[in-house]
């Protein structure tokens, strides 16, 4: 008969880091659309944003169950991102590349596993508004994500920083302004995986399908300094399969996240909070807090 620790392991090694993998393209290369950012910016603008996200994990649920573990996760992450804005033909257009450093801590009944630190996996995103009426406040931008594999990786690890494989993504985004202090957003994206040929200690291949995700944003101006918003999540998709094999994990996850923004002689500070409504399959997200400064200059 096996003893609850050695079930904690088998279920460890054969659920946990396909969980990691999917996670980090969450937190450290999130394609969430901070609210009020999909206001087009005013071209030959230059942006330094940096991050600081926590993200604490809880139990994993299997078909909407949950299996009570104990399972934990700590992960911290600092991105660094630089945005440059232009023109293409008269619209507004930009880019980003959003290097990262990070660090996973297992806790609970993964104690016993190694911490990972080191450097993350590179974002590169590319937006254009082929729609921008800055009197009517109504923004529509297309904007193409690639992460790139360079963050540190080892498949004899429980946890990873990286996920050795590419990454891209497609969303489209809806901005409005509903009344003087009330904007709204929507967006919708799509987000497809490479493979992963390298995976766990058995060196399988890992592949996973597109994850399709929702987010609708509401805004409250205070006045021209501060802003409260708060935004909903819905995340369906993302099955995963090893050598082929389905392993009937499809992603069905709901969230939701908090943020005040305030704006400074020295720049904008952001606070954004949240976390999982419901999950179907995989780790349910206890806590996701982010803290953003950024600077602007011509």
């Amino acid at each position: 008969m096996e003893t609850k620790n050695s079930i904690i392991d088998r279920f460890v090694f054969y659920t946990l880091p396909s969980f990691v993998f999917v996670l980090f393209l969450s937190p450290a290369h999130a394609i969430d659309v901070i609210p009020g950012y999909a206001v087009a910016p005013p071209p030959d603008m230059n942006s330094f944003m940096a991050s600081l996200v926590n993200i604490e994990t809880g139990d994993r649920y299997i078909q909407g169950r949950k299996q009570g573990l104990d399972t934990k996760l700590n992960i911290s992450n600092l991105l660094l991102r630089y945005t440059r804005s232009f023109s293409i033909n008269g619209k507004p257009a930009g880019f980003y590349i959003q290097p990262s450093l990070g660090a996973v801590e297992p806790g609970g009944s993964l104690s016993g596993n190694d911490n990972s630190t080191g450097i993350g996996d590179t974002g590169f995103a590319f937006a254009y508004w082929p729609y921008a009426n800055r009197e009517t406040g109504d923004y529509f931008s297309l904007t193409g994500y690639l992460i790139a594999p360079t963050g540190k990786y080892d498949s004899n690890k429980l946890v990873n920083l990286g996920q050795n494989r590419y990454g891209a993504a497609f969303k489209i985004t809806y901005h409005t302004k509903l009344t003087d202090s009330v904007e709204g957003m929507l967006s919708t994206d799509v987000q497809w995986f490479g493979n992963n040929d390298d995976y766990r200690l058995t060196h399988q291949c890992l592949e996973q399908k597109p994850l399709y995700s929702t987010q609708a944003t509401l805004m409250y101006n205070i006045n021209k300094q501060f802003m409260l918003a708060g935004s909903y999540f819905i995340h369906t998709g993302g099955e995963t399969q090893l050598d082929g094999v389905d392993r009937d994990d499809r992603i069905k996850r709901d969230r939701y996240q908090l943020a005040v923004m305030g704006k400074f002689s020295f720049g904008k500070l952001i606070l954004q909070f949240g976390s999982d409504l419901d999950t179907e399959n995989g780790f349910i997200e206890s806590q996701h807090a982010i803290l953003r400064y950024q600077r602007l200059w011509q």
